[in-house]
Parts: structure tokens; C-alpha cells; sequence
């Protein structure tokens, strides 16, 4: 009985011991350690580092307004160009929205429903041809985009994000033989 009591008494005493260098550790390390820095957003609500989103092109935008042309019904939520084909020639993401028929979709949703879509419009050069991608769904709210060189060669990337009611999403592309290809996403297939 007396062992374990000694023995009990040791491991007590051991781990104040242990507990103590511990917090002297801490405390060195605190001392040593840069405060790092916090962005606080204008809204003051979030906090975080700050991002950089393409702007969009103003309405009388030469690329803006073929894609009006060939998609009358569209109605244009987001449009920023930037030379995504590494051709010297900006090109022009666009985000709409359209009516579709959703006949496919079931039963209970018959009927013509609008529905939010990628293209990216490139220009070919000469000033009057331009090739639109086949469109894709995008993020039916808060769409935006920004412009990376992510790989660090020849197309440059963009980061389409966005969401549905609580649901966010983004996805990586790149505009290849004329297509928009995916790279990566989280999410989009809720947004």
C-alpha cells in the first residue's frame, strides 16, 4: 500500500513538473512569436484577407454587345474579360441568365424556368468572328470572378464562385480548343 501511494505521490509531482516546462515553453514561444495581421472587410462583419475580383465590362463593351446580339433573351449578370487564350486578344466571361425548357427535369417541374449559365465569347482576331464555348451552369447567386495564372503557363485560369441561398461553391476553368474545362470545383452542383 505504501508503494502506491509513493508511487502515486511521484507521478503527481512529475506532472506539475512536466506541467510547468510546459508553460515555460508557451510562454517563450509567445514572447518570440509576429502578431499576425487581420483584414476587417467594410461591412464589419467578416474577417479575412482581402480578395481582388474582375470587374465588369461596361455596357457598351464590344465583345459584351456580340454576345447581346447572338443572345437577345439572355439577361447578363456578370461580364469580365481578360485574354484567357494567351493570344493577345481579350476574351469575354459571361454569366446569364436564360429561360430553358426543364420538360426533362420530372413530372412536377414542367414547364420554362430561367437558369444561370458560363460562356466564355473569344475573340478571334479579326475583329468581327468570335467563338462562344458551349454553355454550362454556374452559381445562381453572388457570382464572381477572378483571373489567375494558377499553372504559371500559357491560359490564363479563372475562379468562378457563387452561391444558392446558403449554399457556396467555386470552380477553377480553363477556355482549351474551345471549351470551357473545369479544372477543379467544390460545391458548384449546389450553387
Amino acid at each position: 500500500m505504501k508503494k502506491k501511494i509513493l508511487l502515486l505521490v511521484v507521478v503527481i509531482l512529475a506532472g506539475f513538473l512536466i506541467r510547468g516546462k510546459l508553460d515555460e515553453v508557451y510562454e517563450k514561444k509567445q514572447v518570440t512569436a509576429e502578431p499576425g495581421k487581420v483584414t476587417e472587410y467594410t461591412d464589419g462583419t467578416r474577417v479575412g484577407r482581402e480578395l481582388t475580383y474582375a470587374e465588369n465590362v461596361p455596357e457598351d463593351n464590344k465583345i459584351l454587345q456580340v454576345f447581346k446580339a447572338q443572345y437577345p433573351d439572355a439577361e447578363v449578370l456578370v461580364a469580365c474579360e481578360e485574354d484567357l487564350t494567351n493570344d493577345d486578344l481579350k476574351d469575354l466571361v459571361v454569366v446569364y441568365t436564360i429561360e430553358e425548357d426543364d420538360i426533362h427535369e420530372g413530372v412536377t417541374d414542367l414547364g420554362n424556368h430561367r437558369h444561370v449559365r458560363l460562356m466564355v465569347v473569344v475573340d478571334s482576331g479579326d475583329g468581327m468572328n468570335y467563338e462562344f464555348t458551349e454553355p454550362i451552369p454556374a452559381p445562381v447567386e453572388n457570382q464572381k470572378i477572378q483571373f489567375q495564372n494558377i499553372d504559371k503557363k500559357d491560359e490564363i485560369e479563372f475562379v468562378l464562385q457563387g452561391q444558392k441561398n446558403n449554399k457556396v461553391g467555386y470552380g477553377i476553368f480553363r477556355v482549351a480548343d474551345g471549351k470551357t474545362i473545369n479544372l477543379f470545383g467544390e460545391g458548384m452542383e449546389d450553387c
